[in-house]
């Protein structure tokens, strides 16, 4: 079976501008394991959001091949779950009804009862055990986050996108839907690419980060591996000898936004992680502290 996933190539965004294209992506090449998590982290305006709205499919690349489990991705479909800043919810329809709008054509539930079973599974799975009833409005918004990651792991995709989906939650929801979260994805192992600002949310979810340098023509500056052990907890991690210097090399990527020294580099250019320098620093020998 292919390792990989997800695979872009050379993906470049272009837009038409009176003095000529207005190039925001360029020579964006990744690859994501079965199973990986991945963030991308960069300031505001490096193409990040539209490299995942690529991958979605609600955009087209300009040039440059996007490939989700072997096949070429030319629109949205049901193999891709997206979450987005906002929840999204239909206001017309009540909580359990919004899951089902997405779980319905599916071959695998065929009955009313079936389906329902499901959207109930997914709804206590985010802490929203008999909410269903409920309507949009009378949920919080971190709760109606909660139901649209619901929607997105009830769908059953091969592949969850996230585009910052926490980043308008007070930070103590925040925190407890990234719980919600981590333990999901451990529990489902679904491939995840998200995008995000906050390099302790990316520390905290991602396998690899990866930073885009600042636009215009935006590409990748660098890839880490995280170095922190999994399961994560919030707690442990924060005690973990590789947290603060991971963190710190984030941090001075973002305040710099150019891309790393190159600290890796292989033959293969096939390989992303040769393309692209690659964090080394010494906290990898803690990676299984804890």
């Amino acid at each position: 079976m292919d390792p990989w996933m997800i695979e872009l190539w050379k993906l470049r965004k272009e837009y038409p501008a009176p003095t000529g294209p207005a190039v925001i992506v360029k020579d964006f090449t990744l690859k994501v394991g079965t199973g990986e998590f991945v963030c991308i982290i960069g300031h505001s305006g490096c193409g990040k959001s539209t490299v995942l709205s690529i991958l979605m499919g609600l955009s087209q690349e300009t040039s440059g091949n996007v490939v989700v489990a072997g096949k070429e991705v030319t629109g949205p479909g049901r193999d891709r779950g997206v979450v987005f800043q906002s929840a999204a919810l239909l206001p017309w329809m009540s909580v359990r009804d919004n899951l089902l709008l997405a779980i319905e054509p599916r071959n695998g539930a065929h009955t009313l009862d079936e389906r329902g079973q499901l959207a109930d599974r997914y709804l206590t799975q985010v802490g929203l055990d008999g909410l269903g009833h409920c309507m949009p409005e009378e949920l919080s918004a971190g709760m109606r986050q909660r139901v649209g990651i619901a929607r997105a792991f009830a769908v059953e995709p091969q592949v969850l996108l996230l585009d910052e989906p926490f980043s308008l939650l007070d930070a103590l929801t925040r925190f407890e839907l990234q719980d919600h979260l981590v333990q999901l994805c451990e529990r489902t192992r679904k491939t995840v690419v998200m995008v995000t600002h906050d390099v302790d949310e990316a520390l905290l979810l991602a396998d690899r980060i990866v930073l885009m340098t600042n636009g215009p023509a935006a590409t990748i500056g660098g890839i880490m591996q995280v170095p922190l052990p999994r399961p994560r907890i919030r707690g442990k991690i924060l005690e973990h000898p590789a947290y603060y210097p991971a963190r710190d090399q984030l941090l001075s990527f973002l305040e710099s936004g150019t891309t790393l020294p190159d600290t890796k580099k292989e033959e293969e250019e096939e390989d992303d992680e040769a393309i692209y320098p690659t964090f080394t620093h010494d906290a990898h020998e803690h990676r299984d502290a804890l």
